[in-house]
């Protein structure tokens, strides 16, 4: 973990040689950490269009530096990936002027803010939260509602500046802010951090061993996940030294981060679902391919079983015939045993496989002798 100290009369005087963008690219830190500094600092900065009236030759006094209790300020650099903003965002990246009060707000602001002030239901630390959707995702004290609702409203304002699709989610139990960026949908959480002090429990009848004091600690937090749970959320703190209002960049840059890794898990889950479909087909495939073989086997069983007992018909009609010419028959017995071996042969040959599989092979035979495109067998 590195940092930079900064010395106060050092940086007052290069905030009014140079811009405070250029100030930060040298000491690669984000213009946020920078004017974190400056109000730590109690530094003067030059006001909006300062540069510009210098270059058309306009003369503007400097802002005097007042005595401070302290000369000097450290900031904590902490090590994380980044992305470039220039490159992922569609416009270029501003500095958010949050607001000082509350008229004005975003449409989606002003809603949940309502809510919350209308609806006094709190969790054991004594934060609020609305139900349903339509509403951002936030969980605060009243303490702290008036700031978070307006560090919602300078994001979500310069969220939809880039184009970003920002909207209220969620249901009964929870909300979430979620926020469009291409094809992907990432889940915002603003909450305040909670904490409890734990005691023996005083109270002999109590079913509990300890007595909790629960309270809140003045913190903000942001949640970022690709998912609309906090199970895999990204969280960024206020810190003693920095709020959440100065670390925008960081904000933005773990937002798109978020967002990339959403694309990736989504790609990876439709060629999951690609490979399950076309396991599904094979395996369907496989199957009917194998109902098939038993059904054909099934068959030729059946056939054989067929065919044994036609054989045994065929060689009784036989038996029969020869014992029975054996001995003298009028013409009347003669014609009673030929109407009976007529039957007893249509049964046997019914029963009799051979003969329907011969005309098949005939029949698929004659298609080929017919059609000169077919293989004919010589």
């Amino acid at each position: 973990m590195k940092s930079i100290t900064f010395n106060r009369e050092e940086l007052y005087n290069q905030l009014w040689e140079k811009p405070m963008t250029k100030i930060a690219k040298d000491y690669n830190i984000s213009l946020y950490q920078l004017t974190k500094v400056c109000d730590e600092l109690e530094i003067p900065r030059p006001e909006s269009g300062y540069w510009s009236k210098l270059l058309n030759g306009y003369k503007i006094k400097q802002k005097p530096l007042t005595e401070f209790k302290t000369n000097e300020y450290k900031l904590v650099l902490y090590n994380e990936p980044k992305v470039d903003l220039k490159e992922q965002l569609p416009k270029s990246f501003k500095t958010i002027t949050f607001k000082k009060n509350l008229t004005g707000l975003h449409p989606l602001v002003r809603k949940t803010y309502k809510y919350l002030k209308e609806d006094r239901y709190g969790d054991n630390y004594g934060r609020l939260k609305p139900f349903g959707k339509g509403y951002l995702g936030i969980l605060v004290s009243n303490n702290l509602m008036k700031r978070a609702i307006l560090f919602y409203d300078g994001l979500i304002k310069e969220l939809e500046r880039q184009g970003f699709q920002v909207a209220g989610e969620g249901s009964h139990k929870v909300t979430y802010t979620s926020v469009k960026i291409g094809e992907e949908k990432i889940y915002l959480r603003l909450e305040e951090a909670g904490s409890y002090n734990r005691t023996k429990a005083k109270s002999e009848s109590s079913w509990n061993e300890y007595d909790y004091e629960y309270y809140t600690t003045g913190k903000l937090r942001l949640q970022i996940s690709k998912f609309d749970s906090n199970y895999t959320a990204k969280t960024i703190s206020d810190t003693d030294d920095l709020k959440l209002e100065y670390q925008i960049e960081k904000i933005f840059n773990t937002i798109l981060l978020t967002a990339e890794e959403a694309k990736k898990w989504r790609i990876k889950r439709e060629q999951q679902e690609k490979r399950y479909e076309q396991l599904r087909i094979i395996r369907e495939r496989q199957q009917r391919e194998q109902q098939l073989e038993n059904q054909k086997r099934a068959d030729l069983e059946q056939a054989s079983t067929s065919f044994t007992t036609s054989q045994y018909i065929y060689a009784y009609i036989q038996e029969v015939e020869t014992q029975l010419l054996a001995n003298t028959l009028s013409v009347e017995q003669f014609q009673k045993f030929v109407k009976w071996k007529k039957w007893a042969l249509k049964h046997a040959d019914r029963l009799n496989p051979v003969k329907q599989k011969i005309e098949s092979f005939l029949q698929t035979d004659t298609e080929s002798a017919t059609d000169p495109n077919k293989l004919k067998l010589l």
